[in-house]
């Protein structure tokens, strides 16, 4: 239930910044519905939304379905009207209408059907989103982590929204640690490094990025079952702080990073500082991510991570 809930909220939210809902429905992500239309229907019975819509839903046709939507009658007239044996026990002639009635049904769908889109939010969808505001954060910062998790953590928090969320970030962090979990401990790092966007504070999105950049070239911890698909050079991290670099005034990148390092307070280096600094140069300036990777793992990780 509760990621369902998380899909109305996106759907609802999404509506209420001015979406088309066709947009939504073609790129949404519906886990728990069968489809996008059922998602929407849904919330119409719950009283969501309200308006016209209808669309025209694709039909299974199974021996099953079949047998319950016609009597023999009915059957031996499709029967009849193909040129085919009409003679046998309605299981038989359920076997042999059936190919006719999909390939009728494939013909249909291939045709375009009018869908009519004409909702609105209720009363109803405005207090559901303003009392779950929340899952905006959630989607924007901490897809990494379970939504139930999150939301258990946000029913218990006495806190306004942002400091929940980075308060969530510092609890994984320091379980990580305790744990020797360094994916769940970066990941956690990105998922900080959100939150602080999310809120606008910008210095803050591009100190915890970098220190994730910074500490994925040197694990605090890696076994060799982990370091078997481990990127080592994050491309997604490397394509938030080229965007923030590029669209704001951050001051110089070599001080920062100066910084960054000795809070990280590394104690077993992999990567030597001064040639993390110039990869991240290269990967900022568009070099080739899998080359970089693949160097990386070729020079520094395989000897202390590999098999």
């Amino acid at each position: 239930m509760s990621e369902q809930k998380l899909e109305i909220f996106n759907v609802l939210n999404f509506l209420n910044n001015g979406y088309e809902l066709e947009d939504i429905l073609n790129e949404g992500n519906f886990g728990t519905f069968p489809s996008a239309e059922d998602c929407i229907s849904y919330m119409v019975d719950e009283g969501y939304l309200e308006g016209e819509f209808s669309v025209s839903a694709d039909e299974e046709i199974t021996a099953e379905t079949v047998s319950k939507k016609y009597i023999v009658s009915e059957l031996k007239d499709i029967l009849r009207e193909n040129g085919l044996k009409v003679s046998g026990k309605k299981d038989e002639l359920v076997e042999r209408v059936l190919p006719i009635l999909k390939e009728a049904n494939e013909a249909s769908n291939n045709v375009d059907t009018e869908k009519s889109y004409d909702l609105e939010l209720t009363d109803k969808a405005y207090e559901f989103l303003e009392e779950n505001d929340w899952m905006d954060l959630y989607m924007f910062a901490l897809v990494a982590f379970r939504f139930e998790d999150y939301e258990t953590y946000v029913n218990s928090s006495s806190s306004g929204k942002i400091e929940t969320a980075l308060k969530f970030c510092d609890e994984i962090i320091s379980r990580a640690l305790l744990a020797n979990q360094f994916l769940v401990f970066i990941d956690a790092l990105s998922a900080k490094a959100h939150v602080y966007a999310y809120d606008g504070d910008y210095d803050s999105f591009l100190d915890y990025d970098l220190q994730r950049y910074i500490l994925g070239l040197n694990p605090i911890v890696m076994d060799s079952q982990t370091y078997a698909t481990y990127n080592i050079i994050n491309a997604a991290n490397i394509l938030n702080l080229k965007n923030v670099l590029e669209k704001l005034e951050m001051g110089s990148l070599k001080k920062r990073f100066d910084r960054i390092w000795a809070k990280s307070h590394i104690t077993n280096i992999t990567v030597p500082k001064k040639t993390c600094y110039k990869i991240l140069q290269k990967a900022i300036a568009g070099a080739d991510i899998d080359e970089l990777n693949f160097d990386l793992r070729q020079k520094y990780f395989d000897k202390k991570f590999g098999i």
